[in-house]
């Protein structure tokens, strides 16, 4: 093994060249990316279920990079590619603490999309359910007992918005049971390869077995279920979501 000690220019000018070839990449995928709008044709901009499944991927090829700068790095590769492609908007909620907390958001959706900030819960999606490409970012529902969280009834049998579904956590890595905040559009619902089905039930509706309870609301109660599962809905419960889960688990 050699003991000799390593030249600070000659690595100075051998990072210099991997930086030149970074940028000569990501200027490559910029360009593909400008390329995707027009392949879609008419598909929704942004596309959860793929891009965790994506990320999940990447980050288990990394070996020595960890799986949070993987992610970081591509949320703002990914911000940029969706700002270049369509109108997407984050629609943020700022009610609670968790959202105040803005590299939350960052860390998960980059730095190049539009972002609009409202007060309340009822108001981001109010907003984001008025645009085609708006995604609402809001704070997680709450477990039992005590939780106050409960704009998630919305979205439930008979709600007011049931086609809006939840779609992502926040955030992407780490080993948390259950997210700080979610993602919420209208964008379909679809597997990434490791989620968990989020349930909403009314009533004395018949939970599938290893339902693990999230939140109540008066007569509304959320459920998760490990997996991916398309269930038909009924009056008294539906699918709201999906959340793949989170990297590093």
């Amino acid at each position: 093994m050699s003991n000799e000690i390593p030249d600070i220019e000659v690595i100075r000018r051998e990072i210099d060249r991997v930086d030149n070839a970074l940028l000569d990449l990501i200027a490559e995928r910029l360009e593909l990316s400008a390329q995707v709008r027009k392949a879609k044709s008419g598909m929704r901009v942004w596309r959860p279920s793929r891009e965790d499944s994506h990320v999940r991927q990447l980050a288990a090829e990394a070996r020595s990079t960890s799986a949070s700068l993987v992610s970081t790095i591509w949320a703002e590769l990914m911000s940029a590619s969706l700002a270049a492609q369509g109108p997407m908007r984050l629609h943020v909620a700022l009610e609670g603490d968790v959202l105040s907390n803005w590299s939350l958001v960052r860390d998960r959706f980059g730095a190049a999309l539009s972002i609009k900030t409202y007060p309340t819960t009822s108001a981001a999606l109010a907003g984001c359910y008025a645009e085609d490409e708006g995604v609402a970012v809001l704070p997680s529902p709450a477990p039992p007992p005590g939780g106050m969280v409960s704009w998630w009834t919305a979205l439930g049998p008979g709600g007011a918005m049931e086609g809006m579904h939840i779609l992502a956590g926040l955030p992407r890595t780490g080993r948390d049971d259950w997210p700080q905040a979610v993602a919420v559009a209208t964008a379909d619902i679809l597997p990434s390869g490791a989620d968990q089905t989020l349930i909403c039930a009314t009533g004395d509706a018949d939970v599938p077995a290893g339902a693990k309870l999230r939140a109540q609301s008066g007569a509304f109660s959320l459920y998760s279920l490990d997996g991916y599962h398309a269930i038909e809905p009924t009056k008294t419960m539906r699918v709201i979501g999906v959340l793949p889960r989170p990297i590093g688990q």
